[in-house]
């Protein structure tokens, strides 16, 4: 991230997309923005996604994630999409929960292609 190297461990806090306490890149999120708008948890629930918010946002592998789980969350659900994506950040060498767009655990030091 962009000017990254100054960021406090206030700055990095998230509770997630429906919280109130976000990541600051993620405070002006159009895509937060326009499930709220619309009375939804995610864009599971819309009939425009794909949509230009989706198209325009910044971070590649952030799309990327979004334009893999969103349809895969539509056809299994809520309850067997969360379980399948925390099983999906683990590192398959040391176990160690690992992020999204990770090259490598930052445990074990394994290379990871998760996304």
């Amino acid at each position: 991230l962009p000017n990254s190297e100054t960021l406090s461990i206030e700055d990095i806090k998230c509770r997630g997309c429906l919280s109130d306490e976000l990541f600051m890149h993620c405070r002006q999120c159009e895509i937060r923005h326009c499930t709220k708008e619309k009375g939804f948890t995610g864009c599971h629930q819309c009939d425009n996604f794909p949509c230009e918010y989706i198209d325009n946002f910044p971070m590649a592998v952030g799309k990327k994630v979004i334009l893999r789980a969103i349809p895969y969350w539509r056809e299994v659900g809520t309850e067997k999409w969360i379980k399948d994506e925390e099983a999906r950040y683990i590192c398959p060498e040391c176990s160690n929960k690992v992020f999204r767009g990770a090259a490598k655990c930052n445990q074990c030091k394994a290379k990871v292609d998760l996304d």
